[in-house]
């Protein structure tokens, strides 16, 4: 989705101004267009109550209380693309979607297939397929992004048991 079909809020725009870009490669929820996506998509409250706890927390050292409260969504849209495509708005693949894709090429293939939303901040496991490594392992061998998708966006991968 094109950003600029997206018309920031003042909620967006006042929280955007209040978020810390991470690094050079991706301003994420710093544009005021995705803090208004997550926005509309989690709930206006709950953001607002995400935002809040994270103020409070984060003087005590406590980070990621934002995350932790505003959800998965907010945590994938602010990892973001890389700078060069920060004018587009990729959302989160729906879960059910990821799962019909993952059967149907389980399907197709005779191979377990799983769709993962990985960056160098964390990510989530969007579907497995039933012969496909459990979402609990994926995360344990994904969790230090041995792909490297901050700098090579590698767009698939063959995990298999040793």
């Amino acid at each position: 989705m094109d950003i600029n079909t997206v018309q920031p809020g003042r909620l967006a725009r006042m929280l955007a101004g209040h978020v810390r870009p991470r690094g050079d490669h991706a301003r994420g929820l710093s544009v005021p267009e995705k803090m208004e996506y997550v926005v509309r998509t989690v709930g206006r409250w709950r953001i607002i109550a995400a935002a809040l706890a994270g103020a409070l927390t984060r003087p005590l050292g406590m980070r990621g209380t934002f995350y932790r409260i505003a959800g998965p969504i907010a945590r994938d849209v602010d990892g973001g693309p890389h700078t060069a495509y920060e004018h587009v708005l990729l959302p989160p693949m729906d879960t059910k979607v990821a799962q019909q894709i993952c059967d149907d090429l389980e399907r197709a293939l005779d191979l377990g297939v799983s769709i993962v939303d990985l960056n160098d901040f964390g990510g989530s496991i969007r579907a497995v397929s039933p012969r496909s490594l459990s979402a609990e392992t994926l995360t344990t061998v994904l969790r230090d992004n041995p792909l490297g998708q901050h700098l090579t966006s590698t767009p698939f991968v063959i995990v298999r048991r040793a």
